[in-house]
């Protein structure tokens, strides 16, 4: 090849045909054009060539290449500069990218759109805190007003989403009202950030008010839905979404997911095998990305043979997460032997265990009352996996030596643990206490979880319960008295079953199903029969 003969048309034509999917030299190839155009001379300012070139950069993920070209050039224009904070922003090194933007003002060049565009998003990456954010966001934002900048509709979007991520979701929807032109991106911003707020309500009265709803749209509603808890509802989105009656939006395999997500969620295993009936008539899981889910969704609908045979059923299409779901079902349900058998052929395939999978191990052990095994893992998980003991795993060990009354041990290792415990262990623990009757270590995890949830009632419930089956009479009053006067009540018991691919729900106490009287009528009945014989 003989670089010089090439036409700009040409060398930008190659330029952009730069990406990872060209192979694996194709950033020599960049490399090598880059070479060129400071040989040439081409890195002036206004130059379409560099600026494509930076892209290429990002595309093929060198940034720190990009950030040498960019400062290789003599003078960067708006474009060159935009590209840059673009290139940064695309590599998560948000700060430098709004470093390149903060250059751009010290300079005197005036962002368009385009550039606002791209600061703005940097700042979701600034850092894990909303204050981070908050700073920069409001800085462009003001920027934009003092500047008289009107901003168009990929402006408008990013400060809903920048605003929103901070916290201020009032402000994401005034901006979104001050909005004269909205797109669908725009409709489908505003949805997200209810929906991250929990404020599902707001949200779906959006979405219905939609002019037009992607699948994206469908996507982050019922997905809202299954955030709160209201599976049956996102179940119910979901029905509306694949009628075709009333909506041309075809699901996708997020989509799937989700619903799947809120089968499991809501107990549904009738509605889980029309869904899982659905993906495989139209082809959705062809490549074994749904297997996870339809695995999960089955076990924790009680169905673990089902959730074995999807497992079995494609033996080359297993990854980490499909072994880590079977053997945390497989623990789920009982089935310590299994769900170890399943760990050790997981090993034997060649698949190294990331920390959720150690969390189904050692939750399979305590099931089981396998107290040497999960010790043993336990204790090895840094020196066998590269792996440092979270609180979730020190929570299964508790659990663990709770269930076989080694009460003593799961104390002292709350107390020397390199985290603080939070309620789940102590909530743990304190059971343990009351199924082995030890009152003395009992009350010590009622205050503990009383102090960390103190609106709960259950860990004083608990400890009463523990005073009645010890016959500790005065112990129980105080306790009582303690719960009137804080105006605790406990939450009423309940449950579900499944009937024709509806949910039935029953609170204890409740009179709320419309069914109640012909249900009471047939309980009246069986009783009568019963006593009859």
């Amino acid at each position: 090849m003989q670089p010089l003969t090439l036409s700009s048309t040409a060398l930008l034509r190659l330029i952009k045909s730069l990406s990872t999917a060209a192979g694996p030299r194709a950033h020599l190839t960049a490399s090598a054009i880059h070479c060129l155009l400071f040989k040439e001379g081409l890195l002036h300012a206004g130059a379409h060539l560099p600026t494509a070139l930076l892209s290429a950069y990002a595309a093929l993920g060198r940034p720190w290449q990009a950030r040498d070209l960019f400062d290789e050039m003599p003078e960067r224009s708006l474009v060159a500069r935009t590209a840059m904070a673009r290139v940064h922003a695309a590599a998560g090194q948000a700060a430098l990218a709004l470093a390149v933007f903060r250059d751009m003002l010290t300079d005197s060049l005036l962002p368009d759109n385009v550039a606002l565009a791209v600061a703005l998003a940097a700042c979701h990456g600034v850092g894990s805190s909303s204050v981070a954010a908050r700073k920069p966001g409001k800085m462009v934002h003001a920027l934009i007003v003092t500047s008289g900048i009107v901003p168009d509709v990929f402006v408008s979007t990013e400060l809903i989403r920048v605003y929103g991520e901070c916290g201020e979701l009032s402000v994401s929807q005034r901006v979104f009202d001050d909005m004269p032109v909205r797109s669908t991106v725009s409709w489908n911003a505003m949805v997200h950030q209810y929906v991250r707020h929990s404020n599902v309500g707001a949200a779906y009265e959006l979405f219905l008010a939609m002019p037009r709803r992607d699948v994206v749209s469908w996507n982050t509603m019922i997905a809202g839905y299954c955030f709160i808890g209201r599976c049956r509802e996102a179940l119910e989105l979901f029905c509306q979404m694949v009628s075709p009656s009333s909506c041309p939006v075809h699901p996708n395999g997020p989509t799937m997911s989700t619903v799947l997500a809120a089968c499991a969620g809501a107990g549904c295993l009738e509605t889980g095998i029309w869904v899982h009936a659905y993906i495989d008539r139209n082809r959705m899981n062809d490549d074994g990305s749904l297997d996870r889910s339809l695995i999960d969704m089955y076990a924790k609908c009680g169905s673990i043979e089902k959730a074995l045979q999807v497992f079995e059923k494609a033996p080359g299409k297993r990854d980490l997460y499909s072994w880590t779901t079977v053997i945390c079902g497989l623990a789920m349900h009982g089935r310590a032997a299994d769900a170890l058998r399943m760990f050790e052929m997981m090993q034997d395939n060649g698949i190294h265990p990331d920390d959720v999978t150690l969390v189904g191990v050692l939750n399979a052990c305590a099931h089981g009352g396998l107290v040497d095994k999960g010790l043993r893992h336990f204790y090895s998980m840094e020196e066998s996996y590269a792996i440092v003991p979270k609180i979730e795993h020190y929570g299964c060990i508790i659990d663990l030596l709770g269930r076989v009354g080694r009460l003593q041990e799961a104390y002292s290792m709350i107390r020397t643990m390199p985290m603080k415990p939070n309620a789940v262990i102590w909530g743990a623990f304190l059971n343990a206490c009351k199924v082995h009757s030890n009152v003395e270590l009992g009350e010590i995890a009622a205050a503990e979880v009383s102090r960390l949830d103190p609106n709960d009632p259950w860990a004083r419930v608990m400890l009463s319960s523990m005073y009645a089956k010890a016959q500790d009479w005065n112990s129980l009053a105080r306790e009582r008295k303690e719960m009137n006067s804080l105006q605790m009540k406990k939450t009423p018991g309940c449950s579900s079953i499944e009937l024709d691919g509806e949910v039935h729900e029953f609170v204890a106490g409740g009179f709320q199903h419309p069914q109640l009287g012909e249900i009471c009528t047939i309980v009246e009945n069986i009783e009568a029969q019963t006593h009859a014989g």
